[in-house]
């Protein structure tokens, strides 16, 4: 079975891989592949073509939660706290009789 995919996304990927294998070296900022100083064409070429598709030319960076937000104070000392549902409460038994928690 194949599976149908637009030009432009095929174009999108192709230009991604490109991007990640011309990054130019931290030290010598030179492309590893065109062994000149960065950035070069070829990655200039596939930045440009992500733009014209209207696409982000680097990938999205998803925030992560902070470990405050992960932690409960709980007595003397922090512990990360499990979020539990109202029915894993119930099955445990952390609720009251009359369900309010």
């Amino acid at each position: 079975m194949t599976t149908y995919r637009s030009r432009a996304s095929v174009e999108a990927e192709a230009a991604h891989q490109m991007l990640a294998a011309h990054v130019p070296d931290v030290e010598t900022g030179v492309c590893p592949i065109c062994l000149v100083a960065g950035p070069c064409q070829p990655a200039n070429t596939a930045a440009n073509r992500l733009v014209e598709l209207g696409l982000p030319v680097l990938p999205p960076t998803i925030p992560r939660p902070g470990r405050a937000r992960l932690l409960a104070y709980v007595g003397p000392v922090l512990r990360a706290a499990p979020l539990l549902t109202f029915g894993w409460r119930r099955r445990l038994g952390l609720l009251d009789r009359d369900g309010a928690g």
